[in-house]
């Protein structure tokens, strides 16, 4: 292989390439302040509701060691209850009492409520969802980093959030797995009119839970504040996944503006925004699973969101979420609906909210489309019947390409007829070598119409494959279908496979080898070899880096590229490349005659076709290019 001046630029321009894609990607000193801000924020905001926490704690211990006595002593609870009225108003008599867990439960998850603010503090997935790691049930957060509430105003008293106050419960655990179940939380007032109510009801075989909040004697009063209540919901997202660098990549803040597109904060970064639209929903993806909310009506304007990375050396959590949404209230009451649940697309489009579904990012414009009326349902189809998801890619790479079979043969076609024509084209090439360039392009186009031979032929193909091409980059890191079924030797097709661990990192690569990454790397270089040389061999431009060296270089840079990517995407691009090599030998040597091809060129050149209107246009335009060139040069002469 020889590295001359030109393939040294070249090599030298690619990593450039790569260099400042890096720098581009790197956030600003703007962009690091703000996120340092954002996590200094997050944290300061964690470490204060830690410590609000653990001086509830604290509060609930020292009445557990209060006497009896003491408890019963009409004088002690006389001051407790004045000094509650001072602080709480009308709010008083909830806010002491012993914290306590009630669990509610379906076919499909397991959660935990607390008294101590009425409000979700954990959500464990039942149904077949298990951690890579361990292969417990998959568990969404828990309440150690994590807080749900609302904060509200109440007129001449204060603010104040929910969970200052402890809520009477309808019972002390749920058990939905038969019929549709509700549980009543009650915060209860200093008047008995008065009072807050959650009411939660959850189906058997449902991963929502709808929950109506009622401001009971109360809605006037809350609604003169001039403040609105706001529902705040943070929490640390746990790891579940194959490789947590993978994991974070794919979680973020989804939502969905009430009159726009959906939207999400990055993916990349920390990052946060507020909202000037009023939001139908808000999602907190993580990965394959989501916890979601959504507005019976809509959130009020003014919704702030957050997302912040955790530091590398936490492998515990994918990322930290917030929102802190107003409420918009039909009077005294307002309505959500929460999701727990995985990223399935069936069970994310059943939910009443529009796009709800685009949780999975399946690619925008027609990638979205292709995955999603054409690769989703067929994988779902063959799923019904096939057990096997590994056998079920082979199929769907089998059929995608039999479908491309045609556009694949109208580019070898193609190719021959280049191939064909390179003794004329050499001919043209020597007799313009440095001479006037537009002459020479001239010289090729006018042969191109003699022998009926489109330039372009080539490109269409290309161009017609690329959507499914990269649909399927898209497709298998978003669809849970795949997640957790082993082939061979990987032991989940929707994350990376390792048949060899080096015990160390690699920048850029990482401390594992996979092993469909190989085979579809080797069956890259195989195929670029083989189609290379199906191409016709022109004559190296002045200039250009050397095409072999550089598609060399390309094969390379995927090893590191794709060891952490899917093993069932690495598996699809193999199989296509072994499919693609099969396609290629059978046309090349059973289907494509150049002996018949030539002779078609040549009755073509005896009968040249009209010229095409774009042809037509091409060629009026080269002549323009070449009058004006003659007429500067005549200028420079006199």
């Amino acid at each position: 292989m020889n590295f001359d001046r030109n393939t040294v630029i070249g090599l030298g321009l690619m990593i450039l390439l790569v260099i400042g894609f890096s720098w581009y990607n790197t956030p600003s000193p703007e962009e690091q302040k703000q996120m340092r801000e954002s996590d200094s924020l997050a944290r300061a905001e964690e470490t204060k509701r830690m410590r609000y926490e653990d001086s509830l704690r604290l509060a609930n211990q020292k009445m557990q060691t209060i006497p009896d006595s003491l408890l019963k002593d009409s004088a002690y609870m006389a001051m407790q209850n004045k000094s509650n009225q001072d602080r709480y108003g009308i709010f008083a008599s909830s806010a002491s009492g012993k914290e306590q867990r009630i669990e509610m439960l379906n076919n499909k998850m397991r959660l935990v409520f607390s008294t101590r603010g009425g409000m979700i503090r954990e959500v464990k997935l039942l149904d077949g969802h298990v951690r890579y790691w361990d292969k417990q049930p998959v568990l969404l957060w828990d309440d150690t980093l994590s807080y749900m509430g609302l904060n509200f105003q109440y007129p001449g008293v204060g603010s104040f959030q929910t969970n200052q106050f402890v809520f009477e419960p309808s019972s002390d655990r749920v058990d939905a797995t038969k019929q549709t179940q509700e549980l009543v939380m009650r915060m209860r007032t200093l008047d008995p009119a008065k009072y807050l109510e959650l009411i939660y009801e959850i189906t058997p075989d449902d991963y929502a839970v709808k929950c109506k909040i009622n401001w009971v004697g109360m809605g006037d009063v809350i609604a003169s504040s001039g403040s609105p209540v706001k529902f705040e919901w943070n929490i640390a997202g746990l790891a579940n996944e194959k490789g947590i660098a993978a994991e974070r990549s794919k979680s973020s803040v989804y939502f969905k503006p009430v009159n726009n597109d959906r939207d999400y904060l990055s993916e990349s970064k920390s990052d946060q925004k507020k909202s000037e639209d009023a939001l139908q929903w808000v999602a907190f993806k993580q990965d394959y699973f989501t916890a979601g909310v959504i507005a019976e009506q809509q959130f009020a304007q003014g919704t702030e969101m957050m997302v912040v990375v955790p530091e590398e050396k936490d492998y515990a959590h994918n990322k930290y979420y917030n929102v802190v949404a107003p409420l918009a209230m039909n009077g005294s009451s307002t309505a959500m609906r929460f999701y727990f649940g995985p990223n399935d697309y069936k069970i994310l489009s059943a939910q009443p909210a529009e796009d709800f579904d685009r949780i999975i990012d399946y690619g925008w414009s027609i990638i979205g489309m292709v995955n999603k009326y054409l690769v989703r349902p067929l994988f779902w189809f063959l799923s019904s019947f096939i057990g096997s998801f590994g056998l079920i890619i082979l199929i769907v790479t089998l059929v995608i390409k039999t479908v491309l079979f045609p556009v694949t043969w109208k580019n070898f076609l193609s190719s021959a007829k280049m191939r064909v024509l390179k003794p004329e084209m050499d001919e043209i090439n020597k007799k313009y070598e440095n001479k006037d360039a537009v002459e020479k392009q001239q010289a090729t186009m006018a042969l191109y119409r003699q022998t009926g031979v489109n330039p372009f032929a080539g490109c269409i193909p290309v161009l017609i494959q690329m959507p499914i091409l990269y649909a399927m980059f898209r497709f298998f890191p978003a669809e849970i279908v795949l997640r957790g079924k082993s082939f061979l030797w990987a032991d989940d097709l929707a994350a990376y496979d390792s048949i060899f661990n080096l015990g160390f990192d690699i920048p850029f690569y990482g401390s594992h080898v996979s092993g469909f990454t190989l085979l579809m790397c080797a069956s890259t270089f195989v195929y670029t070899r083989m189609s290379m040389g199906a191409q016709p061999q022109m004559t190296q431009q002045p200039g250009m880096p050397n095409m072999k060296v550089m598609m060399n270089l390309f094969t390379f840079m995927m090893v590191f590229f794709f060891n952490s990517m899917p093993s069932g995407l690495s598996m699809y691009y193999f199989t296509a490349n072994v499919i693609s090599i099969g396609q290629m030998w059978v046309i090349k040597n059973y289907i494509i005659d150049e002996d018949a091809i030539r002779a078609k060129i040549e009755a073509n050149k005896k009968k040249p076709k009209k010229q095409g209107g774009f042809a037509k246009r091409l060629e009026e335009m080269q002549k323009a290019q070449q009058d004006r060139l003659n007429q500067q040069r005549s200028k420079l002469k006199k």
